[in-house]
């Protein structure tokens, strides 16, 4: 061998051993700068939609819209409406765009797969409901795009399902990034509520993506963040107790949202309307609630700076707080819309600037103290979209990198836990999400891992290796169906074949040990069974009573009233199924 090739093998069998790694890394800038692109487009497409429809694309219309008229706002909401209509009917098999949701349940149970077609016409009659006024939000379609995108990159590559799902948090990471110019918070967007782990070797690819979809937005759009904030500062430090009190109404706030939602959701599916007609009813309402204050118009951005710079009165707080309630809750109910960050950050934004002006009177009647409910508006913004989004990291990381500011930091994370925890108690929901796929039947709360657990029968598992004994049966007889066929449990049964109680070693010892009266029947010395599993019980379920029992086998019975026993389920094999779940998850 020459010595060039004594040097060069060695050389590329260490690549070739990191060709993952290697893997990883381009298509992390691929899919960031695909997806960065892709969300100008659509950002794009907004603004021609709304030039059309209200008259003007610019991104903050929030005097502008003062100056509509009634028939233009009725005229933009409705017809948005039926070209949405058009769209589902013709075009779209499911009869509504999807969103953050959805990209939750490719990653968990569909391999990653999101149909490339149904990512962009959902992406395009999102961007036809925003431009038209709807009330929805953007970064919701614009993570679906981007996770759309990263899936066809995926699927073109016939990539493993661990990449895939890598990718996948590349795209959402880019999405994020690119509608924010909040790289951090992309990248702990997609761990914390895409992907649910913070696996080293996704984080690694993941950041690269979002840095690259943050450098493609600033070169087109400009280094400005979302949101312009004033200088605000904390006055005193006798503050902190009303930022925690502010907590506790941002929890109030998030759950009156969260259950306008569903409830709006089921007043709608109730009405007697084909679903080609939902969206322009819906439109015909948002136009309407409009009327009443357009602020509410759109994704609110101009709204919700508005709010942070204090340009508006406590009473105009107070309205839009619940216009947009309303007018968002009947968006997404009627399918005139599908995200809800931003509606989140816009009630936010209100709820807290409100507070503010609560806490500043309060404040001017104990004391010399002023404060600016500016930033009052930017920590309850936080606290809301978390509990709403179930994403108290990135949230925090995103105003972070908005304010660029630690005192307003310490005071965010006080009020988004205070949130959370509230929010999370009385909805037993970590996150919005969460909650709209359990009404779908899919229950993701807690991870893959988990799912798995609760989507896996026990009859898939048990096994018919399992030795009965009538109730008259001997100690003798019952001995020797332990010692001869192998079983560690027999299983004592009345004449009906229902469970009476099990006979272990340690049973027979225990018998033999007491002395009991000669020719003792299995029905005297057999102990109690008091739980048992049924086939159509759920691993989690299994689990859960086999922690009750301490038991390491448990006998799994019909689900009729009879009760008959048709097997067994060993706590191993359980166990044996979450580990390689885990396994599977942690990869």
């Amino acid at each position: 061998m020459t010595p060039f090739k004594k040097i060069l093998y060695p050389f590329l069998w260490e690549n070739l051993k990191h060709r993952d790694k290697l893997l990883s890394s381009i298509l992390a800038v691929f899919s960031g700068i695909t997806v960065a692109y892709a969300a100008i487009g659509f950002r794009k497409f907004i603004h021609i939609v709304q030039g059309f429809m209200l008259g003007s694309s610019d991104e903050n219309i929030l005097e502008y819209v003062g100056t509509l008229s009634a028939e233009r706002i009725l005229f933009s909401t409705i017809t948005g409406g039926l070209i949405i209509s058009f769209i589902y009917r013709y075009l779209m098999k499911g009869n509504r765009a999807d969103s953050i949701a959805e990209v939750m349940a490719a990653n968990a149970i569909n391999h990653t797969v999101i149909p490339t077609r149904n990512g962009l016409l959902s992406a395009v009659t999102s961007a036809i409901a925003l431009g038209a006024g709807s009330a929805a939000g953007r970064e919701g379609p614009v993570v679906h795009l981007g996770a759309a995108v990263s899936s066809w990159i995926s699927q073109k590559l016939h990539l493993s399902p661990n990449m895939s799902r890598t990718v996948l948090g590349c795209g959402v990471a880019a999405a994020v990034s690119a509608s924010f110019n909040a790289p951090i918070a992309g990248v702990f967007f997609a761990l914390e509520v895409i992907l649910g782990h913070y696996a080293l070797s996704a984080f690694a690819p993941i950041v690269i993506a979002s840095v690259s979809a943050a450098v493609v937005s600033r070169i087109h759009l400009g280094d400005f963040p979302a949101f312009i904030i004033p200088d605000y500062h904390i006055t005193t430090f006798w503050e902190f107790p009303a930022f925690m009190m502010l907590g506790v109404v941002s929890a109030m706030a998030a759950v009156i949202f969260i259950k306008s939602l569903f409830f709006t959701e089921r007043i709608a599916n109730k009405i007697p309307v084909p679903e080609w007609a939902r969206p322009p009813l819906g439109g015909l309402a948002i136009g309407l609630l409009a009327l009443i204050s357009p602020y509410i118009l759109g994704h609110g951005y101009g709204s919700t700076d508005g709010a942070l710079k204090e340009l508006f009165s406590f009473e105009i707080l107070l309205l839009l707080i619940v216009l947009k309630i309303a007018a968002s809750s009947i968006a997404l109910a009627f399918r005139y819309g599908t995200g809800i960050f931003s509606p989140s950050l816009f009630l936010g934004a209100m709820v807290g600037g409100a507070f503010g002006f609560v806490a500043s009177w309060i404040a001017g009647l104990t004391g010399d103290f002023t404060f600016s409910y500016g930033l009052y508006a930017i920590v309850g913004m936080g606290a809301v979209a978390s509990a709403v989004l179930g994403a108290p990291i990135s949230t925090i990381l995103i105003i972070f990198e908005l304010t660029g500011d630690y005192q307003i930091t310490v005071v965010l994370m006080v009020s988004v836990v205070i949130s959370n925890l509230i929010t999370q108690h009385f909805l037993k929901a970590t996150s919005v999400f969460h909650m709209q796929l359990k009404n779908s039947g899919l229950d993701l709360e807690g991870g893959r891992a988990r799912h798995v657990m609760r989507s896996t029968l026990v009859r898939s598992l048990m096994t018919d290796k399992y030795a009965t004994a009538s109730t008259h049966a001997t100690v003798d007889q019952v001995r020797e169906m332990l010692l001869t066929q192998s079983h560690d449990h027999i299983y004592i049964l009345d004449e009906s074949r229902k469970i009476e109680g099990v006979v272990t070693v340690a049973t027979l010892q225990k018998t033999h040990d007491e002395k009991e009266a000669e020719g003792p029947r299995a029905v005297d010395f057999c102990r109690p069974q008091p739980i048992i599993l049924t086939a159509s019980d759920s691993l989690e379920d299994a689990f859960q009573k086999f922690d009750m029992s301490g038991e390491e086998t448990l006998p799994v019975v019909t689900d009729d009233t009879q009760s008959e026993i048709i097997g067994i389920l060993r706590q191993k094999y359980v166990l044996q199924a979450y580990n390689k779940a885990l396994l599977d998850e942690k990869e």
